[in-house]
């Protein structure tokens, strides 16, 4: 039975069909991690380093990992840094960026993919209202600002990961 078994098996390349499927779960929870937060670039990069030992062929040169983790690094940093400058942009404070971060952390939990979008505006909203002090109005931009900005980060991931996907392929 053990020797069946065996036979089975052999001519069958289940390691490279398991690290393919894992480099496609990889790069699908790549793009997820672009609306939710958690470092979805990163997650990529693992999806291409079970690429290349999946082909089996030669790896990429050193400089084509090196711009891989720049993209990821800087996929992972644009999210954070739009939606500062968002918040920054439209009046808002520290306390604004941190709310909206939270917001957004909590939102993703909630009615996705709406809880996203409103978790940073009501997290800015509600620091600026409860923290800093201003007035709903000034607190309204502040939130709206965060909001665009993290918006704007969630397309810059989206797009890292996708060039990511097209140097890993290519």
């Amino acid at each position: 039975m053990l020797q069946e078994i065996t036979n089975w098996f052999t001519g069958h390349d289940y390691l490279a069909l398991s690290l393919y499927i894992a480099a496609v779960l990889c790069y699908l929870a790549g793009f997820l991690g672009a609306v939710l937060p958690y470092p979805g670039c990163f997650v990529a990069l693992g999806g291409s380093v079970c690429y290349a030992l999946a082909a089996g062929e030669p790896y990429p040169a050193w400089w084509v990992w090196l711009i891989l983790a720049l993209l990821a690094t800087f996929g992972t940093l644009a999210d954070n840094l739009t939606t500062a400058l968002g918040a920054k942009k439209f009046g808002g404070s520290k306390q604004a960026f941190w709310g909206s971060m939270l917001g957004l952390f909590v939102g993703a939990f909630f009615i996705f993919p709406f809880g996203i979008i409103i978790g940073p505006f009501l997290g800015a909203f509600i620091a600026e209202v409860i923290l800093v002090r201003k007035n709903a109005k000034d607190s309204a931009k502040s939130g709206f600002g965060a909001m665009l900005g993290m918006l704007a980060g969630v397309l810059a991931k989206v797009v890292v990961t996708a060039v990511m996907l097209v140097v890993t392929i290519i």
